[in-house]
């Protein structure tokens, strides 16, 4: 990892805005963007996921972020952000498989912080989405909260403006806040 650096995760279930959310604050940032590489999965576009991928989409959106930060040292941006990150593969695997996936680390420590969306905005249909019933969202929602209050030794922040300028504004101030004192969370 390189350092100066800050390394943004942006977690949450399906249609809450994670990617919508990275583009935007990669501008307002001036921030590379490290995005889903499960989006262009084969296996995951054509529906035939199983449970062994899980492993290798994690190891690949780990090297997604790694060339992220080569690309940010490049250009001598101080930021890079991931639209999905290991708590999203982790809670993939429990509510999909019903099983735990190992070998998350490398993954998981990462981000410096992680911005988790929260599922208070309109679902929208998507060919790789699969939960639009509000309360399995909100039920899984509360999954990610309970992982990442576990997670002690990580900066989290709830974003959970109702309009995606809400997240936005949630989240520049988020990552300021933490810039400004690195362990504390909001």
């Amino acid at each position: 990892m390189i350092k100066g650096i800050t390394r943004i995760a942006i977690s949450g279930v399906e249609s809450t805005g994670k990617t919508t959310l990275a583009v935007a604050l990669s501008k307002a940032l001036g921030a590379e963007v490290a995005f889903e590489a499960a989006r262009t999965d084969p296996r995951v576009r054509a529906g035939t996921i199983e449970l062994p991928d899980l492993k290798r989409l994690a190891k690949a959106q780990w090297q997604a972020c790694l060339a992220a930060e080569d690309r940010a040292s490049k250009s001598q941006s101080s930021a890079v952000i991931s639209d999905t990150d290991s708590t999203v593969i982790r809670m993939w695997g429990r509510w999909a498989f019903r099983a735990e996936i190992t070998g998350l680390e490398t993954l998981e420590q990462w981000a410096d912080i992680t911005l988790l969306c929260a599922p208070n905005i309109p679902w929208i249909a998507d060919p790789l989405r699969s939960l639009p019933d509000s309360s399995d969202r909100q039920q899984l929602h509360q999954c990610y909260l309970d992982e990442l209050q576990n997670r002690r030794d990580h900066t989290w922040v709830l974003i959970d403006g109702l309009t995606q300028e809400k997240r936005l504004e949630q989240s520049v101030r988020a990552v300021q806040f933490f810039r400004n004192d690195p362990g504390v969370s909001e």
